[in-house]
């Protein structure tokens, strides 16, 4: 079981798959269909891994599909020396305007501006869209809290069987690809189109998605007790995706918005540094999320969920002015632009 799991020691697949591409295709047509490749490839795998997985265990074999992934594991991994050892950029990097108007002016070639040091351009990136990260980290955890929860309460609530739990899965996946590729965009433009708008509409509606999950799981209440096991995980799986459509929206906005307020030279860093967080929601939500549920149950977990989106909307309420206030109006290459102009002014 934890063989099948071994590209996690590695870390970031995702991240470095995408960072390979960037590195390995040309900017245009070339690259973006190179990433819609692999964004496919990962897709694919979600929907089918869980079908698979859930057919292969039907017999009572649980760990042949753990075998099976472990081997696939050992073929990525040898499938990655196959890449170059040193990969040349394929994309021009846009020389600073201030550089290229002295060269026009006879002033001879400047040489491009060193890159800050790691540290302190994450200090520049925190400085900025510190609060953003920190919100978006809290939410990674609430939410990875109960996804990690959620294969325990199917079988030993809900007692779906294994192969059950696969479809389950695989739809849950497809649905998720469907909401992120199509329904996005006009759902984000729905709730107001602003980040700050967004945000604040998609955090009290993710909030009581996982309070009514509380109520349907309350033994006390008794809701869904006249439906069938099947029935009952219909239910609960709906209303957990309807929140979820949600929080990718929020998830989006807030990512927006960070890559906005960052400097175009910095967005790499901020991507690094948000793919870092969440890699560290992943590692403290399942154990948290098990806890509580071994110890309180499935309809507390919920609650206490439910309960830190709804602080996180007094929060941000409260607070998200002061520091989305600072946040330059404009599109990136605008900021760019104003940065460029300080730089003119300041010669």
């Amino acid at each position: 079981l934890f063989l099948s799991k071994m590209p996690g020691l590695l870390a970031h697949p995702f991240l470095c798959s995408q960072t390979a591409l960037s590195q390995l295709t040309p900017e245009g047509p070339a690259r973006v269909a190179a990433f819609g490749r692999l964004i496919t490839a990962y897709t694919v795998g979600g929907m089918v891994g869980p079908l698979l997985g859930g057919a292969l265990g039907k017999d009572g074999d649980y760990y042949l599909s753990a075998k099976i992934a472990a081997v696939g594991s050992v073929i990525g991994v040898l499938g990655s020396l196959a890449l170059p050892i040193k990969m040349e950029r394929q994309d021009v990097r846009v020389q600073d305007p201030l550089v290229a108007a002295a060269a026009d002016a006879g002033a001879g070639a400047a040489p491009a501006p060193a890159l800050a040091p790691w540290r302190e351009r994450a200090g520049t990136v925190v400085s900025l869209v510190g609060f953003l990260i920190l919100l978006k980290l809290v939410v990674c955890t609430a939410s990875g809290m109960t996804d990690s929860a959620q294969a325990v309460v199917l079988k030993n609530e809900l007692e779906l069987s294994q192969s059950e739990m696969g479809v389950l899965i695989s739809c849950q996946f497809a649905a998720f690809a469907v909401i992120s590729g199509v329904l996005l965009g006009p759902l984000t433009q729905l709730l107001g189109g602003r980040t700050q708008v967004v945000v604040l509409k998609c955090l009290p509606v993710i909030a009581v998605s996982y309070f009514v999950q509380a109520m349907l799981r309350s033994t006390s209440l008794g809701l869904l007790d006249g439906l069938s096991p099947l029935a009952q995980t219909y239910v609960f799986i709906s209303v957990s995706m309807f929140g979820g459509m949600f929080g990718f929206a929020l998830g989006t906005g807030i990512t927006t918005e960070c890559t906005q307020m960052v400097p175009k030279d910095m967005k790499g860093t901020f991507l690094g540094m948000e793919h870092s967080m969440f890699s560290a929601s992943r590692i403290l939500s399942p154990p948290m999320g098990i806890a509580i549920l071994n110890s309180t149950g499935s309809s507390a977990l919920y609650s206490v969920t439910g309960a830190i989106y709804a602080l996180l909307f007094l929060l941000w309420g409260a607070l998200s002015h002061r520091f989305l206030r600072a946040a330059p109006e404009g599109s990136s290459d605008e900021v760019d632009a104003k940065a460029v102009e300080m730089k003119a002014g300041a010669v």
